[in-house]
């Protein structure tokens, strides 16, 4: 089968519950179910904004606003627009009967007795909950109740969104918590009844209600409004064209491009698939219509979109979900990805720099180079609008929900100066709505994510693991740091970025503290690896994504995501020995660091793709080899190591350099 026919077998929406939300809004608009979820859509977004100024409004009754009803209504909404729009009849029997207008009806009835069930609960657990002093902290009858209805159509509802993998971790750990007390030795725990885990799970704040939904309440959802907001107003085509003229000058131009363009666009909605669909469909045919090999072409956007997610100074939603588990401040996260996030995507522009290099690529004709004075005369709003949201959280220091408010509400303001650009009055309940829809993903996978939390915090199991995992590493950091990489690898695959780091922050991390590692670098180690599962085989659906569009075979674009990648996979590993590569220490230890890093970024970069001062041609594997290790030999924060590495890098560059020199004049002679 050739590569081209197995990339059109990809169902490119069918791997990202983003990209399905927004097929799902556009049908919508066909049928009253559509519409109806369209107008709850409507008022989920009205409610957040409201939210926003809950706390100030002293009409508003406090019982409601309490932390079940406030976080209760959010989940409430966003499984009522899931239930409407990803109806029973399509996601069971593989829509074999959808056909079938009795059982469409039955399952559509099955689906609103769901949407009525979900709110009694939430009911149920907010009464519940404000009458717990009364009752001495002991959980009333109906507690239960509340919690196993919440514990079942949360898991229908994530299947429904997200697939079968993080509703069966789900069911998984719910099943350790009810029957791990019959496990013999330190996996055993106390005995639990299903009524005693179902009250948990609707009333404790560790449960579904918990840590991950509070998050995907707060804060979550209003920088997913802003990125709805600046996707209208057209700032994903100012991105591109703005990358292209910074770089289209170059051979590598039109992959430093996609680099860039998605590197920003990713930071901003914090979907790896989703902004490989977004930007890859005009980067992607770019390169390869320069000479650049379908599945290296697939590799790069989906490289650059999963970086995004780690790049400040929005990450995506990972740093809210950061300040939440580690109470540390939002400046403080932001401050310590700065340098990690700048090494991984330095790592991915060397590789296409080096691939242009030596591949048959051709210059863009100069015609297909926007001007640059052009792009920012015509974009220069939209610089405004990023300024907004850097300037209220970064130095007027808002809260991370009014910053995203501010800048939400800056953009309809900001494009009135260009007529051509100009936000419509139609355009803003269009893109509140929309904000809705991208949410759900999010909200179905931090709600299915307070499960599993949920039965982590009630068995202890994090710390049982974090000592069998110790244990097994003979209490060393590294193994313990390789062992956690690769658990969250593999917790990651198919899943949302955000609910791989829940699960990840809540077993792994803890593990981590214990053998003297900051919090805040446990979590920062841990996300990074969540993200990076994205582009890791067997399971990379960023890398499938990117094959789909670029008609490439799959397993060879994950190939090529981990080699263009690569220094992404070390990085978490040196700042967990170097505290610096934070900007947590002196000036010349931060200085050490970032110049022997960037040295080593670069080796490992170009020896992962075979280019080393050379011209047009690759480099011998042995040169390749020990180029890798020169450049990991400059990764290890260690001075005699550093020297060494520093030693090689120059010695097979000048010879390189001269070698070069030599076939010039043999050329010429």
């Amino acid at each position: 089968m050739s590569n081209e026919k197995t990339a059109k077998e990809i169902d490119v929406n069918s791997l990202d519950a983003d990209l399905a939300a927004a097929q799902k809004l556009e049908e919508s608009k066909n049928n009253v179910w559509g519409r109806i979820a369209i107008v709850v859509a409507f008022a989920m977004a009205l409610y957040h904004i409201i939210k926003v100024f809950w706390g100030t409004w002293s009409f508003i009754p406090n019982s409601v606003k309490g932390v079940i009803p406030e976080r209760g209504i959010h989940v409430a909404l966003a499984f009522t627009i899931l239930f409407l729009t990803m109806p029973l009849y399509e996601h069971v029997f593989k829509n074999r009967f959808a056909g079938n207008a009795a059982f469409r009806l039955v399952t559509r009835i099955i689906d609103v007795i769901c949407i009525i069930a979900l709110w009694a609960a939430i009911i149920m657990a907010w009464y519940e909950y404000d009458h717990l002093s009364e009752n001495l902290g002991m959980p009333g009858k109906w507690a239960a109740v509340a919690g196993c209805i919440l514990f079942i159509l949360v898991l229908e509802g994530a299947r429904r969104c997200l697939g079968y993998i993080m509703p069966i971790l789900a069911l998984l750990f719910f099943a350790y918590a009810r029957w791990g007390h019959l496990i013999q030795g330190r996996l055993g725990h106390t005995k639990y009844s299903f009524k005693q885990l179902f009250q948990y799970m609707a009333l404790d704040l560790d449960g579904v209600f918990g840590t991950t939904i509070s998050v995907s309440a707060g804060v979550i959802y209003m920088f997913v409004m802003f990125g709805a907001f600046l996707e209208t107003s057209g700032c994903s085509t100012f991105i591109n064209d703005m990358a292209l003229s910074l770089t289209g000058k170059l051979r590598s131009g039109p992959a430093l491009s996609a680099v860039v363009a998605s590197a920003l666009m990713g930071c901003i909605n914090g979907s790896a698939v989703a902004n490989v669909v977004g930007t890859g469909t005009f980067t992607i045919p770019l390169m390869k219509s320069r000479g650049y090999k379908p599945d290296f072409a697939g590799g790069v956007e989906a490289v650059a979109s999963t970086g995004g997610q780690i790049l400040p100074p929005v990450m995506g939603s990972g740093a809210f979900l950061m300040v939440a588990f580690t109470l540390e401040k939002y400046t403080t996260i932001v401050k310590a990805a700065v340098i990690p996030a700048v090494l991984y995507f330095l790592g991915a522009g060397i590789a296409v720099y080096a691939q242009g290099e030596i591949g048959d690529v051709e210059l863009l004709p100069k015609d297909q180079i926007p001007k640059t004075r052009k792009v920012f005369k015509d974009g220069w709003m939209y610089l405004v609008i990023i300024a907004v949201l850097v300037w209220a959280l970064l130095i007027a220091q808002y809260s991370p929900v009014m910053a995203a408010l501010i800048g939400t509400a800056s953009i309809p303001v900001v494009m009135l100066v260009d007529k051509k650009k100009r936000f419509t009055f139609k355009d803003i309940p269009k893109s509140m709505v929309k904000s809705s829809f991208n949410a759900l993903s999010i909200v179905a996978g931090c709600a299915c994510a307070g499960i599993v939390v949920a039965m982590v915090a009630r068995t202890g199991l994090g710390a049982k693991f974090g000592d069998a995992m110790i244990n097994a590493a003979g209490g060393k950091l590294f193994p313990s740091l390789l062992f956690t990489a690769i658990a969250c690898i593999i917790l990651g695959m198919g899943l949302p970025t955000t609910s791989a780091y829940v699960i990840g922050a809540s077993i792994l991390a803890p593990a981590l503290t214990t053998l003297g590692l900051p919090l805040l670098t446990a979590h920062l180690f841990v996300f990074y690896f969540a993200c990076l599962s994205a582009i890791t085989p067997p399971v990379a659906l960023a890398a499938y994504a990117g094959a789909g569009i670029a008609k490439s075979n799959p397993m060879t674009t994950a190939v090529q995501a981990c080699k263009i990648g690569f220094a992404g996979f070390i990085v978490p590993f040196v700042f967990c020995y170097n505290s610096a590569m934070n900007l947590n220490g002196s000036l010349g230890q931060i200085l050490m660091v970032c110049g022997t890093a960037l040295i080593g970024c670069f080796g490992m970069s170009c020896g992962m793709q075979g280019w080393y001062f050379s011209k047009q041609r690759k480099i011998n594997w042995l040169f390749r080899i020990i180029i890798i290790g020169a450049g990991l030999c400059m990764m290890i924060p260690n001075d005699l190591l550093s020297i060494i590495g520093l030693a090689v890098l120059a010695a097979i560059a000048v010879y390189e350099i001269l070698l070069n020199k030599k076939s010039s004049a043999a050329a010429a002679a």
